[in-house]
């Protein structure tokens, strides 16, 4: 079990077996409208799993989610949900498989409760307790009309009509832009309280490093429509250390280092120095760069653990891309 920063647990999925995934794609690509938005990309969810898909505008997560629910086809490669290859007319993979995003549209003049009114017609496992129940915990207006709701409270309430679906997997396309922090933080608890509570499945689309960390088991990394980088987010974080020296002489670490490229055989995978303190992300064993930095003059030396950002952004970097290259471009 993994704990997270909302103060709810989380399943830990650790398990690596097809028959765990709930959602699976096979060298997926999408043309639209001439440009290649999607390219041979492998994805996988797991059951019980938070999947944090992370990427600038423009990446693909928003045409990925949309092929996972079925409102598009790929161009080439499978979609397989629930192991099944998801083809033709997908409303009962819209049953279990629920999207929510931004962009989605209201039908104009409903009040919140013509909505929820509507979607119990829609859904089939609609929950009306759970429903009543949202509504209250976020403070909807059911008299008003939608088109006067906050965007905030636009958001909180598609998520209320996903969650009272009672979908097997939920689809998040940026969820929280444009909320404030209190209601993003609601937002958040919510979902992870819905993981914890029923197993249900999420793949969350954002391009907010802090989001993840703090509620996925696995992420994905998306670039120009090509995934980067994937796997269980634990597993990251335990296999890389940061390794933070204190150094007699400045010019020192940084001479011997250029001068026998030693670095990179010690597992150092990013260096960054601030005067007479260094810090090194290092993968696997620590030791080696331990001696080294003894031996080159460090004197003092601490071990802690590397924060996901500074880890994200080290990987990036090491494949020739910056952090802001694949988040705000």
């Amino acid at each position: 079990m993994i704990k997270n920063s909302f103060d709810a647990t989380v399943p830990s999925t650790s398990a690596s077996t097809s028959t765990s995934n709930v959602i699976e794609t096979f060298g997926i690509s999408k043309i639209i409208d001439g440009n290649t938005v999607l390219r041979d990309v492998n994805f996988s969810v797991r059951k019980g799993s938070v999947h944090g898909l992370v990427g600038s505008n423009g990446a693909g997560k928003t045409t990925l989610l949309r092929l996972l629910n079925g409102v598009y086809e790929p161009t080439k490669g499978e979609v397989r949900v629930f192991g099944q290859l998801l083809v033709g007319d997908a409303a009962a993979i819209r049953q279990r498989v629920h999207l929510v995003s931004a962009d989605g549209a209201f039908y104009p003049g409903f009040r919140v409760q013509d909505l929820l009114q509507y979607a119990s017609l829609l859904y089939e496992k609609w929950d009306k307790t759970r429903a009543k129940d949202l509504v209250t915990a976020l403070d909807l207006p059911l008299h008003q009309p939608i088109r006067k709701l906050s965007l905030g409270m636009k958001m909180q309430l598609r998520l209320a009509v996903a969650l009272a679906s009672r979908p097997d997997v939920l689809l998040l396309d940026e969820p929280t832009n444009g909320l404030d922090p209190v209601v993003r933080r609601q937002f958040l608890g919510l979902i992870v309280q819905e993981v914890a509570g029923t197993g249900m499945s999420v793949v969350f689309a954002t391009h907010r490093l802090e989001e993840l960390e703090a509620m996925a088991d696995e992420i994905s990394v998306l670039y120009q429509g090509r995934t980067l980088l994937s796997g269980n987010l634990e597993d990251f974080k335990t296999a890389y250390r940061e390794v933070v020296a204190v150094v007699g002489a400045h010019d020192a670490l940084d001479d011997r280092a250029s001068a026998n490229d030693s670095l990179p055989h010690l597992g150092v995978v990013a260096q960054h120095s601030r005067g007479k303190i260094q810090s090194f992300i290092v993968k696997g064993d620590t030791s080696p760069l331990r001696s080294y930095l003894l031996q080159s003059g460090a004197v003092h030396i601490e071990e802690q653990p590397v924060k996901f950002e500074d880890l994200f952004r080290a990987l990036m970097e090491k494949e020739g891309y910056t952090r802001d290259a694949i988040l705000l471009s």
